[in-house]
């Protein structure tokens, strides 16, 4: 092929991390030769920056003039004919015009394709945590039983993202406000570090504030609520309350660890379940309401941190491998 591939790169930001394309790469693009993740990657790049989308343009040109130009020079051989330069030269004038008019048209139907694929959607199953990077540069982890839904690109006057579950945020600061969207509450900020727990099957909305400060607003209410460092919101009965945050270290299970700070067997049960994706079942009735406090590795696994709560409850426990059940007793 006559394309001449350049040592230049094209680069992706992201954030605090820059993604790099070699020209090789779009090359690869444009024969079909991408996975789905690299594909990805150039749309990102693409959307990121009207300069990019020209430079992909230009790319195109380029591509496809030197495709033409190289079936004419083909086929000339097999006549063991020789063109002059000139000609070739007018072909390559005359090719880059065409395909100027068609790389034009091929674009726009390209950000027509792609208009309504500009999301990201990352779902975490139980059992385990995620850690991902945001296009703004915002660092988030989503906990067990989480998904989160993002554009490829912020555009317009705010930052939006769709939470189900819980998630830990260190937003990037930035004129555009960040919203975090639930089926409960929206949480607004400008650059803050928090935690929201808003699990779409459950009752319970929870937004716990680190640093900086949000502002939340119940869904179908008027009235917003601000939050302070140290001040955690809870929804009840539909209405925001705000309290100091009693639990500090509960967003520590981003770094793999379960702060249990004067909790019922109950609800440390629960906590297990999400964390070890395991159905939990407490037939001593005896435990359910005895408070603990401590500290947990979740890689150290379930059985470990149950032998570890048997040093201060009274329970048996019995493990069915099948229906991937534990029976307290």
């Amino acid at each position: 092929m006559g394309f001449l591939i350049a040592e230049l790169l094209l680069y992706i930001e992201t954030g605090k991390k820059m993604m790099k394309i070699e020209r090789d790469s779009l090359v690869r693009y444009f024969l079909g030769q991408m996975s789905e993740e690299e594909k990805e990657a150039v749309h990102q790049w693409l959307e990121a920056d009207e300069a990019n989308r020209k430079l992909f343009i230009r790319e195109r040109i380029r591509f496809d003039a030197s495709l033409l130009v190289d079936e004419e020079v083909v086929r000339a051989g097999k006549k063991r004919q020789r063109m002059p330069v000139w000609l070739v030269r007018c072909m390559e004038v005359a090719a880059s015009l065409l395909v100027l008019l068609g790389g034009f048209y091929a674009y726009d139907r390209y950000q027509m394709a792609h208009a309504e694929k500009s999301y990201q959607c990352v779902s975490v199953p139980a059992g385990n945590r995620a850690n991902l990077l945001l296009p703004d540069g915002t660092n988030v982890w989503l906990n067990a039983g989480t998904s989160l839904r993002y554009p490829v690109a912020f555009k317009g006057k705010s930052r939006e993202v769709e939470l189900n579950g819980e998630a830990y945020f260190e937003v990037s600061k930035s004129e555009k406000p960040f919203v975090v969207k639930t089926d409960r509450c929206d949480v607004e900020v400008l650059g803050t570090t928090f935690d929201v727990e808003a699990y779409a099957d459950e009752t319970e909305f929870r937004t716990t504030l680190y640093e900086g400060s949000v502002q939340l607003q119940a869904a179908g209410a008027s009235e917003k609520v601000v939050l302070h460092p140290g001040e955690t919101a809870e929804l009840v009965g539909g209405n925001l309350q705000v309290s100091p945050t009693k639990d500090k270290n509960a967003y520590r299970w981003k770094d793999g660890l379960i702060y249990i700070e004067d909790q019922s067997f109950e609800a440390i049960m629960e906590m297990f379940e999400k964390f070890y994706d395991v159905r939990i079942v407490i037939n001593n009735p005896k435990v359910k309401a005895l408070g603990y406090q401590g500290k947990l590795r979740i890689a150290d696994g379930i059985d470990h941190a149950l032998r570890v709560l048997q040093n201060d409850f009274p329970f048996r426990y019995k493990r069915d491998e099948e229906s991937n059940t534990i029976i307290i007793n």
